[in-house]
């Protein structure tokens, strides 16, 4: 009995000496140098990739960047290790193994890695991972980042038991059919067993159901799904070659069943190949071009009241073959048991799902359903948009119209325009505000609610869009969100001089109208000096007004500018530049042009609501008034130019007084 104990007793001595723990401590200055790593400044990082491999007694440390830099950072003087969507880090041994692994979390939100091999599992800020391994890896595959304190890595001397970089202990047979391309899935006879001799990369994995796709050498994109018990992959993982399963048709989709030999992902691909299809105001192409199994994204559509099992509709109106508006529906499921918005049907909403067939129909298993933010006022004008839709700005109340309208602008100077941002262009350019009238219908109680408050906030306002071509005008749909702005000084307006500009005021557009007050057969017109150009006058919105003016009289009065018809336009067609995973193009139409016209008896069109007037006392105050010093022109892909473009062009017109006008026109 006591020789059996002395023997036991040296068998634990020899595996503690053989058994170790190496600590890597990324929360403490000393703890980053003794990793040779620097610590970094107050609100700065150092990116564990540049450092390179690190090694603390016989355990490396080596990191792969995700959606940012695997990095240690210093909040606030609390150094963390900061691992990103898709980033990783793993740990290895030259000889023997890896037992068992302890991370310690900084901040346990988004704490929620996965383990290439062996178990993992976390109990609050702790996660434990046992194996045999020479190398283990970690990585981040949801939201946000992973904020770690410290590891502590258990080795042995011992050989590794489960290696991802030893033979596979089960090796396929070599007679088994072999399949290059998940496009020639479809074609195998259902239960055919296959193994997969390329690499794919993972789109999107929930439960048992693993969504993959593959890339040709000219970036078209083959999709399939398995069904079967793997191991958990992050999005983007890039799944080795050698894989096996059986094809199999459920319900009108192929799947791949039995999967076997799903090895440790190689790496990572890059986050432009894992990005949702964009099948925005495409929604047909899913159902007639074999989108089944790939993931996509559909903006600003409309959903039908979701029922108790989950099931909804998407609703798209897009254009047909010969360029007509037609309704496109999908049916939608919830799968995934993702918590649903309440649904509202004067809202818009952006899926992001992966498509599906089950019973030989089309679906969509929503990830995310979010309320689509707003559309910038100034697209609506210059895209001529109509239709329901809520502004993304901010609003500043400018005064009561009348009918129950308010006039309302973003007092916008400068826009970034990204109306060809699918082109790859996109910048930053001077602006004129954009001025809309909000229609409280026969809502008096909401008409004198708007009319108190100074800014309204972003995405509050809603309803329809109507009158583009000439007055825009939103009919609201409910009662916006008062918000005050201290930084708010006055409007951005200008001033057209009758006798020298031509009038290039949108609809409902605040500004000053320079000229000579005169009554013609008894109506009102502000005229240009020789009487060449008559605009009506309009007094309703300040009737005492018009008793206050002398004709003959040159006046500068502060106005809104009305636009009695639609300008003539013109169509035109420009087809986005083709990214790998458009699969068609676009056919953009011009609105009616509200700026830029040759008529000579143009200014026929307008009418002039005077708000308030200032008599203009010397001729030589008229003169210096406005001239134009300066037209240039930019073209939609942002190129600048003294002559217009064959096209679209927006048109910077400036002027002696600093000021400029942006327009657009069609040549």
């Amino acid at each position: 009995m006591r020789k059996f104990l002395f023997v036991v007793a040296v068998a634990l001595l020899a595996m503690a000496a053989w058994a170790g723990e190496v600590t890597f401590d990324f929360s403490s200055v000393a703890g980053l140098q003794a990793m040779g790593i620097t610590p970094p400044a107050q609100s700065n990082g150092v990116n564990l990739t540049d450092v390179g491999t690190i090694t603390v007694d016989g355990v490396s440390l080596t990191a792969m960047n995700g959606s940012t830099e695997t990095r240690v950072w210093n909040s606030q003087g609390t150094y963390t290790l900061r691992i990103y969507v898709g980033g990783s880090i793993t740990f290895a041994v030259e000889s023997g193994s890896i037992t068992d692994v302890v991370i310690n979390a900084a901040n346990t939100s988004y704490f929620d890695l996965l383990a290439n091999v062996g178990s993992y599992s976390v109990n609050g800020a702790v996660g434990t991972w046992s194996g045999s391994t020479s190398s283990v890896t970690f990585t981040h595959s949801t939201s946000k980042n992973a904020q770690i304190a410290s590891v502590v890595v258990t080795t042995s001397d011992e050989d590794p038991i489960d290696d991802p970089n030893g033979e596979d202990p089960n090796p396929v047979d070599p007679n088994i059919t072999k399949l290059d391309s998940l496009a020639n899935l479809e074609s195998l006879d259902d239960g055919t067993e296959f193994q997969f001799t390329n690499e794919a990369f993972v789109q999107y994995q929930w439960g048992n159901y693993l969504w993959l796709m593959q890339l040709d050498e000219d970036y078209y994109a083959y999709a399939a799904m398995v069904y079967g018990d793997v191991r958990q992959y992050p999005v983007g993982a890039v799944i080795p070659a050698g894989w096996t399963g059986k094809k199999t048709t459920y319900k009108g989709l192929v799947e791949i069943t039995e999967p076997t030999h799903f090895n440790a992902a190689a790496n990572i691909v890059d986050d432009m190949f894992t990005e949702p299809f964009d099948m925005t105001g495409y929604v047909s192409y899913i159902m007639s071009d074999h989108y089944e199994n790939m993931r996509v994204i559909i903006n600003g559509i409309a959903l039908s009241e979701i029922d108790s099992q989950g099931n909804f509709t998407i609703t798209s109106i897009e254009e047909d073959e010969y360029g007509n508006p037609t309704t496109v529906t999908l049916a939608g499921f919830n799968k995934f048991g993702i918590n649903y918005p309440t649904i509202d049907p004067t809202e818009k909403y952006n899926i992001d799902g992966m498509v599906t067939i089950y019973n030989n129909n089309y679906q969509l298993y929503p990830i995310t359903i979010e309320e689509a933010p707003g559309t910038r006022l100034w697209k609506v004008t210059y895209e001529g948009l109509e239709g329901n839709m809520k502004i993304a700005d901010s609003l500043y109340v400018v005064m009561p119209l009348t009918d129950n309208q308010i006039l309302v602008t973003d007092n916008a100077t400068e826009i970034l325009v990204d109306t060809y941002a699918e082109w790859g262009y996109t910048w930053y350019q001077d602006w004129y505000p954009t001025w809309i009238a909000l229609d409280c219908g026969d809502n008096t109680e909401l008409f004198n609610a708007i009319r108190q408050m100074q800014v309204l906030a972003p995405n509050t306002v809603k309803g329809e869009v109507v009158d583009v071509a000439t007055n825009p005008r939103l009919i609201l749909s409910s009662t916006p969100t008062g918000i005050t702005d201290p930084d708010f000084t006055n409007y951005q307006t200008y001033t057209y001089n009758l006798s020298y500009d031509k009038i290039q005021a949108l609809g409902n557009e605040l500004g000053v109208a320079h000229g000579r007050y005169k009554l013609i057969n008894g109506e009102p017109f502000l005229c240009s000096s020789e009487d060449t150009v008559k605009v009506r006058l309009d007094f309703s919105l300040n009737p005492e007004l018009q008793s206050q003016l002398a004709s003959g009289t040159r006046y500068e009065i502060m106005s809104v500018f009305k636009i009695n018809e639609p300008w003539e336009a013109e169509d035109y067609a420009a087809v986005p530049q083709r990214s790998f995973k458009a699969a068609v193009s676009k056919i953009m139409k011009a609105p009616a042009l509200k700026v830029h016209y040759s008529d000579s008896d143009y200014y026929t069109n307008y009418t002039i609501m005077p708000v308030s007037a200032e008599i203009v006392t010397s001729i030589d105050n008229v003169e210096s008034t406005k001239l134009v010093t300066k037209v240039t022109y930019v073209s939609t892909t942002g190129i600048v130019s003294d002559t217009p473009f064959n096209g679209v062009n927006i048109v910077i017109t400036e002027f002696n007084d600093g000021s400029r006008i942006v327009s657009k026109e069609v040549k």
